[in-house]
């Protein structure tokens, strides 16, 4: 299973844009800052990661600002076929 729900806040996001498929997407850097406990320990965990989103859910987020606090939910992959960086692709969002 690959799914990933995460609290962040928006570091960065483009401006909205068709594909060429006409469907709407939007391209965001997210900050997760928080602690876990591994082995039983709290760890300090701050992460930036690449998001992307499209469609409704692309729409519904272009309202957001940089700074906003999101909690999103969705499914990492590659960025593409030629990347091995990972990006979030959102398909479900929360304004904090």
């Amino acid at each position: 299973m690959n799914s990933t729900i995460l609290t962040a806040t928006i570091v960065s996001r483009d401006v909205i844009r068709s594909t060429p498929g006409g469907v709407a997407a939007l391209n965001l850097k997210l900050l997760h800052q928080s602690v876990q406990t591994e082995n039983g320990h709290p760890v300090e965990v701050e992460i930036q990661l690449n998001a992307i989103a499209f469609g409704e859910v692309a729409t519904g987020l272009d309202s957001t600002r940089a700074g906003d606090a999101i909690s999103v939910k969705g499914f990492l992959s590659r960025k593409s076929r030629m990347s091995d960086a990972a990006v979030l692709h959102i398909t479900q969002f929360k304004l904090s």
